[in-house]
């Protein structure tokens, strides 16, 4: 019988010890810890290397999704299991677009969640019904999204400082390439966002997620 590692990140002590108490009783599962707090919990799944965390998205410190994204941007073995009471279209699709595995309402039942622990621990993926729809809600209104424009990463950076208020010299010095440089990526910048200043560029960029 294969046994999977779980850690439990919530801020509810309540919650959390709950969910660990009644899991002493599933062969299956061996909770190896628990935090309230995504600060720790990031660091404990570091350490620990659980073969499934079941997270909420609002923790203090750190929230569940910089957990998240966090671990998978390090390419992190443990998958992860969201389990939170708040939903909208874009944190479902952000969450399972950053290596989620499995996405339950926290009204889900103790089987239910048991359930969806051992078939992410297994390989698999759980959606829950609720997010189904809003996923599929999200992935509609993307498609309706006229294509984002590909900028360059040079582009991006210089449209970053130019977003913070930065001159084209002090622009081309903080990157150490020529005022020239600078403003010949400005002018291709411009016409991929079909703009024609500085500041609708930088406008343009938040509007259509090129800058957060």
């Amino acid at each position: 019988m294969k046994i999977f590692t779980v850690f439990i990140a919530d801020d509810h002590p309540v919650y959390r010890e709950g969910l660990a108490q009644n899991w002493k009783n599933v062969p299956q599962i061996e909770v190896v810890g628990s935090a309230g707090d995504g600060k720790s919990a990031l660091a404990a799944i570091r350490e620990l290397k659980p073969d499934v965390a079941v997270m909420d998205l609002q923790l203090p410190e750190l929230g569940g999704m910089e957990v998240l994204e966090t671990l998978f941007a390090e390419a992190a073995p443990t998958s992860i299991l969201v389990l939170t009471a708040y939903m909208d279209s874009k944190t479902v699709f952000r969450a399972f677009t950053h290596g989620a595995r499995g996405f339950l309402e926290k009204a889900a039942s103790f089987d239910e969640i048991t359930d969806a622990v051992l078939r992410i621990g297994a390989g698999g993926t759980i959606i829950a019904p609720f997010a189904q729809d809003v996923l599929a809600r999200e992935l509609r209104t993307r498609q309706d999204t006229p294509k984002r424009p590909t900028l360059t990463a040079r582009e991006v950076d210089i449209l970053r400082l130019a977003a913070d208020g930065h001159s084209g010299q002090k622009i081309a010095n903080e990157l150490h390439i020529s005022l020239t440089t600078v403003k010949t990526h400005l002018q291709h910048i411009y016409e991929k966002l079909e703009v024609s200043d500085r500041a609708s560029a930088v406008a343009q960029a938040i509007r259509r997620g090129i800058l957060h």
